[in-house]
């Protein structure tokens, strides 16, 4: 016999007060949701802000040791003992931002006190907000165009006075000039007056005192060294090197001697008026945002005065102070001590950022480094 099971189904609903009950929970635990998001959300992008402004001022830090480690010379304030007034003007900037007219070298630090903290009496007056110096080059590929450095000039046509072949090497600078623009593809905080770090880098100069030295030995040798230089088939780049500077020269020109020359043919002619051509540019206060939260960045204004919980470093810090915004120096500062024998440089570099948490956020960071400064 088969048996046969039947369910009973409850047709009854949801009650009005059922439902009130349901609705008033959800009523409660959707704004807490929204708030723990909310809090989640603001945490991360200040996280991110925190983090990406720290490692990008590390990242300027880092660049800026190696780069000055393999300085030749670092142009100070003057005309006379490092030279450097007779030769920023001679930067062609070309395609990159224009710097901020405040734009000031620093000075080697003079007086009774040398130090580089302010507290035990800094020479503010000769601190600046820019760097500007020759170093040695380094092979290094540019646009897709790779250069050689220092020049190894070998060869059937590099021949001295009695016919033997030599081989010589030849060293090679490039000038850096690290300065601040406001102009160009940056992102200002807003409200607030901020900065992008750019590093101009100029086209390879020879070094014309080691050719100079050739010259003053075998004329013939010379020659065929300057013909070999300007032949471009010798490079990688397939162009021929035709600048060189002088590195013991303070100025454009000294009675017969001049800082700048050009290579054409067998010969190389001394230039009263040369300008220090562009090869590159790059942006070092960049970095990618928006993983959690778009934020807007950049090297801090002049914010002597600037409050906040906590209170934000005073900008300057080194500097003469000023009340003025959008004036010296900003937050990028340089200062230099000590002598050829033995100088050093101290950077610092204040990044602040504002994002969708509406809070100023900042990372200042200091760094000393040992530069060569050889005449």
């Amino acid at each position: 016999m088969a048996l046969s099971f039947k369910r009973k189904i409850n047709h009854r609903g949801w009650t009005i007060i059922e439902l009130m009950m349901v609705v008033g929970i959800i009523g409660i635990i959707t704004p807490s949701l929204i708030m723990l998001f909310m809090y989640c959300y603001q945490g991360l992008a200040t996280a991110e802000m925190h983090f990406s402004l720290k490692a990008l001022n590390e990242n300027i830090m880092l660049h800026l040791h190696e780069r000055m480690g393999s300085s030749k010379h670092m142009f100070q304030n003057d005309t006379t003992v490092s030279g450097g007034l007779n030769f920023i003007g001679q930067i062609q900037m070309g395609s990159a931002p224009a710097s901020v007219s405040f734009t000031k070298m620093a000075s080697t630090q003079s007086g009774a006190t040398i130090t580089f903290s302010p507290a035990a009496g800094a020479v503010s007056s000769e601190f600046g907000d820019c760097l500007f110096y020759a170093a040695y080059d380094t092979p290094q590929t540019i646009s897709g165009v790779t250069y050689i450095a220092p020049v190894t000039v070998t060869g059937a046509s590099v021949k001295d006075s009695s016919g033997k072949l030599v081989t010589m090497n030849i060293d090679v600078y490039r000038f850096y000039f690290d300065y601040l623009s406001s102009v160009g593809d940056m992102k200002p905080v807003p409200n607030m007056t901020s900065y992008w770090l750019i590093e101009w880098q100029s086209v390879q100069f020879l070094d014309a005192f080691e050719l100079e030295d050739i010259q003053s030995v075998d004329t013939t040798l010379y020659a065929n060294v300057i013909s070999w230089l300007t032949t471009g088939s010798n490079f990688p780049s397939g162009l021929p090197m035709t600048f060189a500077w002088d590195p013991s020269q303070t100025a454009m020109t000294n009675g017969s001697s001049f800082a700048f020359y050009t290579l054409a043919g067998s010969a190389m002619t001394g230039k009263s008026t040369q300008q220090i051509l562009i090869q590159n540019w790059t942006p070092l206060s960049r970095t990618n945002t928006g993983l959690v939260s778009n934020y807007n960045y950049g090297i801090s204004g002049n914010y002597q005065y600037l409050t906040g919980d906590p209170p934000p470093p005073i900008v300057p810090q080194f500097c003469p102070p000023t009340t003025t915004a959008n004036a010296f120096p900003g937050g990028f500062e340089v200062g230099l001590q000590g002598s050829n024998a033995g100088m050093q440089a101290m950077i610092r570099s204040l990044l602040i950022a504002h994002g969708a948490t509406k809070i100023l956020m900042w990372d200042n960071q200091n760094t000393v480094t040992s530069v060569r400064d050889v005449w």
